[in-house]
């Protein structure tokens, strides 16, 4: 997959078919998928996410010198947030 891909991510066809994609054994990753470690770690990363004020899906922060900053999502080109990371980390040093 290159550039914006429209899919709902958090759908289990979505993730099945994104494993499949990139070459992934589909019937390992799906019994994966359901385990509850994985659940266990999700709603961890979930919670974790919420501490940050993120509330949308997916979301990225960047946490540095202990202050958080939400990052925009380009799902187009990643040196947009690549150069957003960069900028934070040189005004905050």
């Amino acid at each position: 997959m290159h550039g914006y891909d429209p899919r709902v991510i958090t759908l289990p066809e979505t993730l099945q078919a994104c494993a499949r994609e990139i070459g992934l054994n589909e019937a390992i990753f799906i019994e994966d998928l359901k385990s509850p470690a994985i659940e266990s770690e999700l709603q961890h990363q979930m919670q974790r996410a919420r501490s940050m004020d993120g509330y949308s899906y997916p979301s990225l922060r960047l946490v540095h010198n202990n202050t958080v900053f939400p990052i925009a999502i380009d799902y187009l080109d990643h040196r947009t947030m690549l150069n957003e990371i960069k900028a934070i980390e040189s005004d905050n040093d």
